[in-house]
């Protein structure tokens, strides 16, 4: 069954801490900001495990990348670095 989080803190924030399946990840912010999404479980935060960057502005305030109906296999753990904006993460664990 997927679950869904709603992340709304500024800081980053770790979706799973354990290997998951990630379906879909969509930003909201009226303004600019990004959101860079980790296949890690904490906020060590490498660059090459760095799977995707959502961007807001005020003209475009949504953005979101959709892995599909079985999801995309974050085998270490899922975690999202943004400083500013809503994101919604539905997954597996």
């Amino acid at each position: 069954m997927w679950k869904y989080k709603l992340i709304t803190d500024a800081a980053g924030e770790t979706v799973s801490n354990h290997p998951c399946i990630v379906k879909k990840i969509i930003l909201y912010y009226a303004g600019t900001t990004t959101a860079d999404i980790y296949n890690e479980k904490d906020s060590t935060l490498t660059d090459a495990k760095r799977v995707w960057t959502l961007n807001s502005t005020a003209t475009i305030p949504r953005d979101e990348i959709d892995f599909g109906i079985q999801g995309a296999d974050f085998y270490e753990g899922c975690y999202i670095d943004h400083a500013l904006g809503e994101i919604l993460v539905i997954y597996k664990d």
